[in-house]
């Protein structure tokens, strides 16, 4: 191996190198290094030819890093007609609007639903993981990764529960669990929703009812932890587009990059508000776009450039400290009406 490309947040590519990140964390957060670097294998302690070049890209702020400079450069959303979203969803979301000469980026703390932590049975996608969720008349039908015993709930499952309970009449536009002994439902339904440890929780499967060793279930904890992550999302993409000027309905195409993005149900994410006034059918599933990335700049030193352009063309916006962040936030807590989400065709 004589050549090697890494991306990554910003934290972890001063880890990588050994450069001491605690500026990150300390106001102004400035990072250390900006620009691309390159280092030999030799003083990386690498297992590749000594004189072999390693490559840092460049990351944009402390908070937008080479990662999602490689997710602009995969889907050539700066050189594309109209307007373009991109959004990588991980504990941090990275979100991008490009369009009309201008590259416009923040990173909402999603926090980690998406990935199924903080979640009561929460997993990351793999086998044994429930990946989607439907419910066809008196049945609740599973996907689970692998076709084996279930044993957990990753965050694209976490979403199809939540817009199950709210077409069912289970859970309100603020997120709140039904009173199972108060709200009139279905005998298969009313035997869901129980208490435990003073909070209210949804079973989706008694144990052993597909081989499953324990309960699984969502609890009123884990629909709250959504609301926080899907919120960020949704007031992130609304900053960007009020700073471009447009509503978020011109926007013409959505990436989706990330693992999350591979197994989302994108009709259900439109639904509960996380993309808001965007259209499902404009939102397309790219992978690991930062990987891809990668690889061109790899193997190509045009792309290498071209990322370094794009380091600093992108106006990087610092939502904690945006004006209209906290009031975006706030609005997009809440689910939206239950009458639409049964509406749509999901």
């Amino acid at each position: 191996m004589y050549s090697l490309v890494i991306v990554g947040n910003t934290t972890m590519t001063h880890l990588f190198l050994g450069i001491d990140p605690r500026n990150l964390a300390l106001s102004p957060f400035i990072p250390c290094c900006r620009k691309r670097i390159t280092l030999k294998g030799s003083e990386l302690a690498l297992p590749m030819h000594p004189e072999g070049d390693v490559s840092v890209l460049p990351n944009i702020s402390t908070y937008l890093g080479s990662d999602i400079l490689s997710v602009i450069l995969t889907t050539g959303m700066h050189t594309q007609e109209g307007y373009s979203l991109a959004v990588d969803i991980g504990t941090n979301a990275e979100i991008v609007l490009s369009g009309k000469g201008r590259i416009l980026a923040c990173a909402a703390v999603a926090g980690p639903a998406f990935e199924g932590a903080h979640i009561h049975n929460g997993m990351c996608a793999g086998d044994g993981v429930i990946e989607a969720v439907r419910m066809i008349g008196s049945d609740i039908c599973l996907k689970v990764i692998g076709n084996t015993p279930p044993k957990g709930i990753c965050g694209s499952g976490l979403i199809d529960v939540i817009v199950t309970l709210l077409k069912a009449g289970l859970l309100d536009q603020r997120g709140r669990l039904a009173d199972g002994e108060k709200t009139v439902l279905p005998p298969f339904l009313k035997d869901r929703i129980r208490v435990r440890d003073a909070m209210r929780e949804f079973v989706l499967l008694f144990a052993g009812e597909q081989g499953n060793g324990q309960d699984i279930v969502v609890t009123q904890k884990d629909i709250r932890e959504l609301q926080l992550a899907k919120g960020a999302v949704a007031a992130g993409i609304r900053v960007l587009t009020e700073e471009m000027g447009i509503d978020a309905a011109r926007i013409d195409r959505v990436f989706l990059a990330g693992a999350f993005g591979n197994y989302i149900n994108k009709e259900h994410a439109v639904a509960l508000g996380m993309f808001p006034d965007i259209k499902a059918d404009t939102i397309l599933s790219v992978g690991n776009a930062a990987g891809e990335g990668a690889r061109r700049s790899l193997l190509s030193i045009t792309q290498r450039e071209t990322i370094e352009r794009l380091s600093a063309t992108v106006q990087a916006l610092e939502l904690s400290a945006h004006p209209a962040f906290n009031a975006n936030f706030l609005h997009e807590l809440n689910f939206p009406p239950v009458e639409s989400v049964r509406a749509e065709q999901i």
